[in-house]
């Protein structure tokens, strides 16, 4: 499947907060624009791919949160050790067929909505108990309001499975702060406050699948 991310900056998050090796970001020309893509898999027959562009970019995406103020930028090299690097791979031609096709299927996923965001989030933060990051939420529009979800594999059942929940708005903070201890859910874009665990949202430009209203 392939979705579209609504930013670089999205991009930058995706590929490098909270992450311990950052992903590579594939990079190829489609017309006047640079493509970025990151492959995903939460299934281990298939690979999603995550597609923003832009208008310029270099060898590295170096990515840094500092209490909120979130910087996403391209370098030569790596330098400053602020940031996070992930590398940046040139390909040559388009990569495959389905993005020149702009197709993007979702009839074979099983979609399950959830009562609340506090669901959600502990789907997505399970994974820290065997010290992984996070898994990362989604959001995009829906209707005038939006939905929010996350990708979750079952590799022993060779499957995957998407939840979400419903939102009144979009919410423009890049991240979620939550408290195991007690319970307590909040959208930030400070993630250096101790005591929390921290997942990020990353913005997409269309909802990659059909929900009821």
């Amino acid at each position: 499947m392939i979705i579209q991310v609504a930013s670089v900056d999205d991009i930058g998050r995706l590929a490098c907060a909270f992450e311990h090796k950052p992903q590579p970001i594939f990079a190829f020309r489609d017309k006047s624009k640079w493509n970025l893509l990151i492959q995903f898999q939460f299934n281990e027959k298939k690979m999603d791919h995550f597609v923003t562009e832009s208008d310029s970019i270099d060898s590295f995406l170096g990515y840094r949160n500092v209490y909120g103020d979130e910087i996403v930028a391209f370098f030569k090299v790596v330098k400053d050790t602020s940031y996070i690097y992930a590398p940046i791979i040139f390909l040559k031609n388009i990569p495959f067929k389905l993005y020149q096709e702009r197709k993007s299927s979702s009839k074979k996923l099983s979609i399950e909505e959830l009562l609340d965001l506090g669901s959600l989030v502990r789907i997505a933060t399970y994974r820290i108990y065997d010290e992984e990051s996070p898994l990362p939420l989604f959001v995009a529009q829906h209707g005038s309001g939006a939905v929010l979800f996350t990708m979750l594999s079952y590799l022993e059942e060779g499957r995957g499975r998407i939840y979400y929940i419903f939102l009144d708005k979009c919410p423009t903070q890049s991240f979620i702060k939550y408290s195991s201890s007690d319970g307590s859910i909040n959208y930030t874009s400070n993630v250096d406050e101790t005591g929390f665990i921290y997942v990020k949202i990353i913005k997409l430009r269309h909802l990659p699948f059909n929900v009821g209203v």
